[in-house]
């Protein structure tokens, strides 16, 4: 197994949700001024963070040379909060650590620290209006890639598995004739003409899959599919590149093209593919889905039937969709003492805050409302979840069952140890 495919195996679905939900946080964030005052710094495993923070001190000092004076002021705030919390921190960590602080929208400090999913490559420390996420971003793709190659002669259908997505690449029809009820020499001239036009099909679909896989989508293993003599055919052609043809992991009898055949393909490579996201996350909900047809009593759906079947420990694998997207905000006032929970789809973040800027407090009638603490739905039912033993996984709605888990189960969903009650 690869050093790639390990790392990406300890990844969870819920790291990936939680690293894609802190830079979507980080990416609506601005300065408070619209001025490069946001700090992102990037710190590598093995780095001493005693170098760090003497690099943190001199900036503290170059920042009184800064024109601007708010500016100047906000920098050194964004760094002092930054050093005080330092002083908890041991070491960067197997893969290093980031940290994003600053003055943003809310007038209040704000500071993020980040343990990345995988090694932080980069040493940097820069001042923006943002925050600085390409780096964050590049973690959150996976980088296992498969291809998936339909191929008949009739037609060819060429697709890329990676992560949670299917997409197709290419997609042809051959045009190669069919059988004649000609008899004699006339059918054995026909066939010959055939099965010369087979061969020069199937030599176009070899340059094509050779340039497709090798250079513009280069896969870590092919899964080939298509009728049983096609394919043989096909995989016997000397110009599919031996480089391909090492890494093909799979072959498989699929009587379609298109999107309806790559589905029929997935399905029966689901052993082939089955470190992938896509095949895990299309097993889960086809289990709850099963489970719910033949009214077993070990399915439940809804975010208060899931919450009550978890507190009671009868939950063996929760099903979050990804497009569940509440957080619940914790709103607190600097000039009195009110207090309120509010929930808001992620999408509207940007607008909530900058209305709550100008919302005057209804207890005290002043403008000092603050956020004080966030937490978003599935975040809250993944620690949950770890309290009563049960696995969570956040479903992609890029593909067809995760759509449908979003869409007709409200995105939320469980696979249960045992029936709750009887007859359930």
């Amino acid at each position: 197994m690869s050093h790639q495919k390990e790392k990406e195996e300890k990844r969870s679905s819920v790291e990936r949700y939680l690293l894609k939900h802190e830079i979507e946080k980080l990416e609506s964030r601005r300065s408070f001024n619209m001025s490069t005052s946001l700090v992102s710094l990037y710190i590598p495993p093995g780095t001493r963070l005693s170098d760090i923070n003497s690099q943190l001190r001199d900036e503290y000092g170059t920042a009184t040379n800064i024109k601007d004076k708010s500016t100047g002021k906000a920098v050194q705030s964004a760094l002092s909060s930054i050093m005080s919390r330092m002083k908890n921190l041991t070491d960067p960590g197997k893969n290093g650590i980031a940290i994003f602080c600053g003055i943003t929208q809310s007038n209040k400090v704000e500071y993020f620290l980040i343990y990345p999913p995988e090694r932080v490559g980069i040493k940097l420390y820069v001042c923006d209006y943002v925050f600085h996420i390409d780096h964050l971003k590049d973690m959150l793709e996976s980088k296992l890639r498969y291809g998936l190659a339909l191929v008949s002669r009739g037609g060819a259908t060429l697709a890329i598995v990676q992560g949670s997505r299917l997409d197709i690449v290419w997609d042809e029809d051959s045009f190669v004739p069919g059988k004649t009820r000609m008899g004699g020499q006339s059918q054995r001239r026909y066939q010959r003409l055939v099965d010369e036009a087979a061969q020069k099909w199937f030599t176009k679909v070899a340059t094509k899959m050779n340039d497709t896989f090798m250079n513009n989508y280069p896969v870590e293993g092919i899964v080939v599919g298509g009728p049983a003599l096609s394919k043989a055919e096909f995989l016997e052609s000397k110009e599919i590149d031996y480089r391909l043809k090492e890494k093909v992991i799979g072959i498989h009898d699929v009587g379609y093209l298109n999107i309806q055949g790559m589905r029929e393909l997935l399905e029966k490579a689901e052993e082939d593919l089955s470190d992938f996201e896509l095949i895990k996350e299309r097993k889960l909900t086809q289990n709850f889905m099963e489970h719910l047809g033949k009214d077993t009593g070990l399915a439940t759906y809804g975010e208060k039937q899931v919450r009550e079947a978890l507190e009671k420990g009868a939950v063996e694998t929760v099903l979050v969709s990804e497009d569940v997207d509440r957080v619940n905000i914790e709103i607190n006032c600097d000039g009195c003492s009110y207090s309120n929970i509010e929930s808001v789809k992620t999408k509207n973040y940007n607008e909530f805050v900058k209305d709550l800027s100008e919302r005057k407090c209804p207890k005290c009638n002043e403008t000092k409302l603050y956020i004080d603490k966030e937490t978003d739905l599935i975040t809250e039912l993944h620690e949950l979840s770890k309290n009563t033993g049960a696995n969570l996984e956040v479903i992609a709605t890029s593909h067809e069952d995760g759509a449908m888990l979003y869409g007709a189960f409200g995105g939320i969903a469980a696979i249960l140890r045992y029936k709750l009650f009887d007859g359930y």
